[in-house]
């Protein structure tokens, strides 16, 4: 078997290209070849690819893709001349990738890390012969500390969006694409922020309310004469400021309300001097790490929390990542992800509107609780969260995509 793997898009952290550093050596070890390309994002220089056309492989791979954009000089596209079927490996919603969604790749195949958005990409790009799951590995630092060595602290790693400027880019709908635009992004605000639904489900029913369509199509009609664009998926792209401020308030709410458990909090990320819990003076507060720094931060740390970015039926590496490193995962994931996922087995489970159930269950758990909870979840990361099998999972997709 023989790969291409094109890192084309740095994430945040420099989570991508870590990310495919990992797949590579899982690959690899595999007996798989792989050539790797990492692209200057900065100076947009794709000539790297030009020695790939006309070349055959088994898989061309890729997180978050830039490569559906490129064109030749004769404006075909640069994937259609590599014989090979081309995997965008979708970490966010797909609504955040929609552009890069809706090109006439030849063979053109998605993974992503939440049923729904397997789901979501096969109903509404019609370019995609197949979409498969694949939830992120864990990754295990190198120095993590014994259980009972660890800081008696919860750890929560991400990044907080300013909500003033988040509120200024929605109303900049209003000028860069119309009126409409806007105030459907106001109600859809109203009507999803207190809501366990998906945000696609949300606007639907919004849609159908204010069109009086029976039918999904009649909803595309509608949204073709209204909105002036192509479709659902491509409203709900411009809709994408709402999730990340639902996104935003929940981590705050969340995040304030554990403030002053038995367990000191840390919050590691860009932003958080801009966020209304910023003078809290029971979170400690610190700079944004790069991916490999956090996972070693994971191994210092009894707890783990994981604030689930509204995938309804998915799973975030924060948690995968938490079990690696022998840490007690503290999560309001779907507990129907995986019925091996079990609260007080392997997680603690939690609501975000039942914060007072969490933090009096955590005062009453004896070290001894805690010590096996975490080492349940390494366990189920060896057996079904590791790199190794992540790795085993891609290569039978890779073969099965290249018998169709």
């Amino acid at each position: 078997m023989k790969v291409l793997i094109a890192s084309t898009k740095e994430l945040c952290y420099f989570s991508g290209s870590f990310f495919l550093d990992r797949i590579q050596e899982e690959l690899e070890r595999e007996n798989v070849q792989v050539v790797r390309l990492d692209f200057d994002e900065n100076e947009a220089d794709y000539s790297l690819l030009e020695e790939q056309l006309g070349k055959t492989y088994d898989a061309v791979l890729d997180v978050n893709s830039r490569l559906p954009y490129l064109i030749d000089d004769h404006g075909k596209r640069i994937l259609n001349e590599i014989d090979a079927p081309f995997i965008n490996y979708i970490l966010d919603h797909p609504l955040y990738h929609h552009p890069g969604l809706v090109f006439p790749i030849d063979r053109y195949y998605t993974l992503g890390i939440d049923r729904l958005h397997v789901d979501y990409m096969k109903k509404h790009y019609p370019y995609i012969k197949d979409a498969a799951l694949l939830p992120l590995a864990g990754t295990k630092a190198f120095d993590a500390l014994p259980f009972g060595e660890r800081e008696k602290g919860i750890l929560f790693t991400g990044t907080y969006l300013k909500d003033e400027e988040l509120d200024e880019k929605i109303m900049a709908l209003r000028n860069q694409i119309n009126d409409a635009t806007y105030q459907l992004a106001l109600d859809l605000w109203d009507a999803w922020r207190d809501t366990t639904q998906p945000i696609e489900d949300c606007l639907m029913l919004l849609l159908k309310k204010y069109s009086g369509a029976k039918t999904e199509k009649e909803v595309d009609a509608y949204i073709w004469d209204f909105y002036e664009m192509s479709g659902f998926a491509e409203l709900l792209n411009h809709m994408f400021l709402v999730d990340q401020k639902k996104r935003n308030k929940k981590r705050e709410l969340v995040l304030e309300q554990l403030s002053n458990t038995a367990y000191p909090l840390t919050v590691v990320g860009e932003g958080w001097e801009n966020s209304a819990i910023a003078s809290n003076a029971n979170i400690r507060f610190l700079p944004a790490r790069s991916m490999a720094a956090s996972l070693q931060l994971m191994g210092r740390y009894q707890f783990v929390l994981d604030i689930n970015p509204m995938f309804p039926c998915g799973l975030h590496d924060r948690v995968t990542s938490a079990w690696a490193n022998g840490a007690v995962c503290i999560t309001d994931m779907s507990s129907e992800f995986d019925k091996e996922i079990r609260d007080g087995k392997n997680v603690i489970f939690y609501s975000e509107h039942r914060m007072g159930q969490l933090k009096e269950r955590l005062e009453h758990m004896t070290e001894d609780d805690l010590k096996q909870i975490a080492q349940s979840g390494v366990e189920l990361a060896d057996r079904n969260y590791s790199w190794h099998t992540h790795g085993q999972e891609l290569i039978r997709f890779i073969e099965q995509i290249n018998t169709k």
